[in-house]
């Protein structure tokens, strides 16, 4: 790019450049350095994967574009905050700097941040189950059974998959998953009808194996009377866009129900069978038109209920940008923060922000589905009010706090299991959102059943229902940290994509106030010479605050079962946390509710590490099969979540049920 000799000698004044005035037929300049613009604030990144680096940062008013450096060389000059970098080597450490151009004069280069990519996953997929049978056939449901596929990175589960007899693998679709079991039963089949079955492994290395199919045609049935109606009140019609509806309903009180079928305008436009979702994203309609909505359960036998009444909604005009999703915000810390949120249409991103008022704005004209800003030079334990702009859509009424500095009071609250849509996760949710907590620290499993997000642009998915839907007004007012269960590697790093963990996505850790919260990949390696368990050993020794508490999924401690304790954890882990003072480990994955007494070496021990189990969080119970053993303190089946109060001197443990009752608390003192 050529220079003129006023933007020339401006960028020698930035760049710190000798000029012999004598020697250039120029005129004193009138330019000087504070020309040129202010770099970014703030540049942070983190490696999501062995070969992609993600680099977001602030944004600088009046910036015409912006140019990131690798090691020194220009990768690339964009107008927009975000950028993944990819194509990188493995295990290899990478420093980043980031310029802005306005006028085209360049401003001097941001501080550096430093990013080391992860180690690669193993290649190789999982091999195809064999032995793939069926049996039990009626003429609602059939049981499968296969043997165990092998992989070189562990096996998480099975998909399950299904079809008209003689589809093609593309053409089936996933009915359900299994948490590393080898069998499956298939309920609310329709009679007589020819099905094709597949089943293909998953590891946690995020490959699927190839599928190993069978056809099945089940029996016939005589019934003969209609299923319940779905109740009208349970039916919603939500607005996506100015060619989209999103229609969700409940469940029939008919234990036979196939599926239902949905009308648009009184005509049948769909078919949704069990057990997929009960939701239908109505794609290719017209802007600003109104349509009304029905279902209708089908039984086994194809009995058709009564339709319910009418739900009718518009449309909005053609080209109305809607926030679809959030915003939410993650991954703060003392002085930034990351403000996230969905729109219907591409647009561009502004955040509004300020102690009480907006005083401060951020903005990246780059269209965008999925909106990320970054927020910097915020004020420790502050409260922050803002607002997110893209295009015609404002959405205000927002906040969120900054970690508070030591020596400060405060409260967070953790959750588990709890993404399945029940009316137990919504009452959860809108506890903590009532909450003094600052922050949530999620347990794992976030979104049932299998943390799948297809094309965000077509499809109403169970991000949309059943974490969106319930956490909006938590995740509007207070920073989500989400931990990975085991459902998470169901989902085609969908999970990665929408909650956005620090670090690596895998395992992290971060500090607020008086507390260190390790967050461990309890489905990622953890034994001898594995990179999770080389950055936990580093992690807690370096940790030097008043209390560390540890997340993992899996329970080390759980009695629901005499398998549901992880033998993983507890030989790799728990060892650990007991060498450098953990206080409180906290899982889920079981669904219920379990505090053991403080345990060092598998004994009582005033002095050893508190675990809790708190995974009631909305998708189900687990019942106590096993008997209450010596290391239980207390045990409940029930939904709840835990808050947990902090300060230098003390950490207070409170449990509650969905329905707001305290019925559990523990004290720790220093």
């Amino acid at each position: 790019m050529a220079l003129s000799r006023r933007q020339f000698v401006a960028y020698a004044f930035a760049s710190g450049l000798a000029l012999d005035v004598g020697d250039i037929a120029v005129s004193p300049p009138s330019a000087s350095a504070s020309d040129a613009p202010a770099p970014p604030g703030l540049l942070a990144g983190q490696a999501l994967t062995s070969s992609t680096v993600r680099l977001l940062w602030t944004a600088v008013a009046g910036a015409d574009s912006y140019r990131v450096y690798r090691d020194d060389q220009l990768v690339t000059e964009q107008p927009g905050t975000l950028l993944e970098d990819n194509a990188l080597a493995a295990t290899t450490t990478y420093r980043y700097e980031v310029t802005t151009v306005s006028g085209g004069i360049e401003s001097a280069r941001s501080a550096p941040v430093v990013v080391v990519t992860q180690q690669p996953d193993p290649a190789s997929p999982p091999s195809a189950p064999t032995n793939l049978k069926s049996s039990s056939i009626t003429s609602s449901s059939v049981k499968l059974s296969w043997t165990k596929s092998t992989s070189v990175a562990k096996i998480t589960g099975y998909r399950i998959l299904r079809g008209p007899a003689g589809a093609p693998l593309q053409d089936l679709v996933q009915i359900a998953t299994t948490d590393g079991g080898t069998t499956y039963t298939a309920s609310k089949l329709f009679a007589r009808r020819a099905y094709q079955f597949a089943v293909r492994a998953v590891d946690v290395a995020g490959h699927v194996g190839p599928a190993a199919s069978i056809a099945v045609t089940t029996g016939t049935s005589s019934d003969t009377s209609a299923p319940s109606a779905v109740s009208s009140g349970s039916v919603t019609v939500r607005r996506y866009s100015s060619s989209r509806l999103d229609v969700v309903w409940g469940s029939s009180s008919s234990s036979d129900v196939a599926g239902y079928q949905v009308y648009r305008n009184n005509v049948l436009v769909a078919t949704v069978e069990e057990p997929l979702r009960k939701t239908y994203s109505d794609n290719g309609l017209a802007p600003s038109t109104s349509y009304t909505y029905r279902i209708a359960a089908v039984d086994s036998a194809g009995n058709v209920s009564a339709l319910t009444t009418g739900r009718t909604l518009s449309t909005p005009a053609a080209g109305t940008v809607l926030v679809t999703r959030g915003p939410y915000v993650v991954q703060t810390d003392r002085t930034s923060a990351r403000v996230l949120w969905w729109t219907n249409l591409p647009a561009p991103s502004a955040v509004d922000y300020g102690i009480g008022a907006f005083g401060a704005t951020v903005s990246d004209p780059t269209p965008r589905l999925q909106h990320a800003m970054l927020l910097g030079g915020l004020e420790p334990g502050t409260e922050y009010v803002y607002q997110v702009r893209s295009g015609n859509a404002t959405l205000a009424g927002n906040r969120f706090t900054t970690a508070a500095a030591p020596g400060t009071a405060f409260t967070f609250a953790a959750v588990g299991d709890y993404g399945g849509g029940s009316a137990q996760e919504a009452s959860i949710a809108n506890l903590i959102a009532a909450s003094p907590a600052r922050f949530v620290q999620t347990l794992g499993d976030n979104v049932y059943p299998d943390a799948q997000d297809p094309d965000p642009e077509r499809f109403y998915s169970d991000f949309d229902n059943r974490f969106y839907k319930q956490y909006g007004p938590v995740l509007r007012t207070r920073t989500l940290f989400p931990a990975n269960g085991n459902k998470e590697y169901y989902g085609d790093g969908a999970a990665a994509r929408n909650l956005w963990a620090p670090n690596n996505q895998r395992w992290y850790s971060y500090e607020w106030a008086d507390l260190h919260v390790l967050v461990v990949d309890s489905e990622q390696p953890l034994g001898a010479g594995s990179a999770q368990r080389a950055f936990v050993t580093a992690d807690l020794a370096a940790a030097t605050t008043a209390w560390k508490i540890c997340v993992v999924h899996r329970p080390p401690y759980s009695s629901t079962t005499t398998t549901s304790s992880s033998t993983t954890v507890l030989a790799d882990l728990v060892p650990l946390l007991e060498q450098y003072q953990v206080t409180l480990c906290l899982s889920g994955n079981s669904h219920n509710y379990e505090r053991s007494h403080p345990l060092r070496r598998g004994a009582i021990d005033p002095t050893g590490v508190t675990y809790v189990v708190s995974g009631g969080g909305g998708n189900g119970l687990n019942t106590f099969q096993a008997s209450q053993p010596f290391w239980s303190a207390y045990r409940e089946a029930r939904y709840e979540y835990v808050q947990c109060s902090v300060s230098p001197t003390q950490l207070v443990l409170s449990a509650y049920s969905d329905t707001g009752t305290l019925f559990d608390s523990a004290t720790w003192t220093r």
